[in-house]
């Protein structure tokens, strides 16, 4: 009994590619499961409007105060005492003294820390301008809120919502 080549071939290769020929289960999208939050978008609004309010009157208080420059991260400073040192970097240790000073001049804290550049140890915006500082160099922040301790505050010190005034000077 001799069976045909031919028709057996042609099954083969007609059922391989009936099966080729399947589509793949569709996936669902990434994004489709994305809601946008209402809640979510008021706040991020209310806040980008606070921000630009309060670098508008930042901006006013620096007015007649030379020699401020404003980062780009939206803080204002002035390096008061210039020497030729290389910039703290991160990791860096050093000792400070620190004075703090809410916008209407009242002093809220003055003490010597000794810090590591880069460890989270202060509010942010005072965090980045050390960066901008040498040993033996001194200088004045003017941190917004809200990138000092932001919408809550500090709750023995600072109140919600307060920008405030450093004077720093890194002693070794």
């Amino acid at each position: 009994m001799r069976i045909n080549r031919i028709p057996v071939i042609f099954v083969v290769v007609l059922t391989i590619a009936l099966m080729a020929c399947t589509k793949p289960t569709p996936q669902i999208p990434a994004n489709k499961g994305n809601v946008i939050d209402e809640n979510v978008a008021t706040l991020l609004d209310i806040n980008k409007t606070l921000t630009i309010k309060e670098d508008s009157i930042l901006q006013k208080y620096v007015k007649n105060k030379p020699d401020f420059k404003k980062n780009e991260l939206g803080f204002w400073y002035k390096i008061n005492y210039l020497n030729s040192n290389p910039l703290l970097n991160k990791n860096d240790a050093f000792s400070c003294r620190i004075e703090l000073y809410l916008l209407n001049g009242k002093e809220v804290l003055t003490e010597e820390k000794e810090l590591v550049l880069g460890k989270k140890q202060l509010v942010r915006g005072l965090e980045e301008g050390l960066k901008l500082m040498r040993r033996g160099e001194s200088a004045t922040f003017i941190i917004p809120w809200y990138l000092a301790y932001g919408m809550k505050g500090d709750e023995n010190l600072i109140p919600p919502y307060t920008s405030l005034i450093y004077q720093i000077e890194i002693l070794k």
